[in-house]
């Protein structure tokens, strides 16, 4: 589990919670001669974006917005999720 902080065209901040996977690479052929396996990329997966919004009594609360992410933040959530892998793979 990985964390990020991203920022919304109007500034609100996103903490964002995720999973990362390595991936695995492409073998031609096993050490025994068996055929080898595609491989994959590495991944992320957004499981969850809190920011901090009013209540209805104007108190301020930590709210996860994934649910509903498109509708509330411009970025596209694939967009975001490949910044996050790029980001985590350069730390």
């Amino acid at each position: 589990m990985g964390t990020y902080t991203h920022f919304t065209h109007d500034n609100q901040e996103l903490d964002i919670e995720y999973e990362y996977d390595e991936g695995e690479p492409m073998v031609w052929t096993e050490p025994n001669g068996d055929p080898g396996t595609p491989g994959y990329p590495s991944t992320v997966v957004i499981t969850h974006a809190f920011c901090s919004l009013k209540n209805a009594k104007g108190i301020y609360v930590v709210v996860d917005i994934l649910p509903v992410f498109d509708m509330i933040v411009e970025d596209d959530i694939c967009n975001l999720e490949d910044e996050i892998l790029e980001s985590h793979e350069n730390q």
